[in-house]
């Protein structure tokens, strides 16, 4: 009875995930740097809804979901037959994918948001030196937010075509 649970919740959750770090890194994130300085409300407005929270979550329970279905499946024959080899693929996309997002994307943002509320709170417009550390955070912000979803697209083409790959 575990293994279909499992199965579940690494499908359900990973909907969530990837769907919306796909759809964050390659359009909204864009969209939001190009708006400049109305961006940041846009974002707040992400923020106070939980977007970052919930991608969280469901890239954490994809991570465990995915590494007890592994522990399940695992044995070294397996490994080398064209289904290990896929979800093998896959699933160290995904773990790429989570490596970014909580090591890079989320110190990012945190610093972004206090380097604003900084400038907010001293009621000064902000110093050469904060213009250009949010240049280079909403660079770094969009590039990893698209090397992101191009990782969860790659995970998501791989684990939805294992079952061909077992017929191989």
């Amino acid at each position: 009875m575990e293994y279909p649970v499992v199965i579940w919740l690494h499908v359900f959750f990973g909907i969530i995930w990837a769907g919306g770090a796909i759809s964050a890194g390659l359009f909204f994130v864009p969209a939001v740097l190009d708006a400049g300085p109305a961006g940041g409300t846009v974002m707040a407005g992400v923020v106070k809804r939980k977007f970052p929270i919930a991608m969280t979550v469901a890239a954490i329970m994809v991570v465990l979901t995915g590494v007890r279905l592994y522990m399940v499946r695992f044995n070294p024959d397996w490994m080398t037959t064209p289904e290990g080899l896929v979800l093998t693929f896959g699933g160290i996309l995904g773990v790429g994918a989570f490596v970014l997002g909580v090591a890079i994307q989320k110190p990012a943002a945190e610093r972004l948001t206090a380097l604003g509320a900084e400038i907010a709170a001293s009621g000064a417009p902000p110093s050469q030196a904060q213009v250009a550390e949010i240049g280079a955070l909403r660079a770094k912000l969009a590039r990893v937010a698209r090397l992101t979803a191009w990782h969860l697209i790659g995970a998501s083409l791989l684990m939805a075509s294992h079952r061909l790959a077992a017929l191989l």
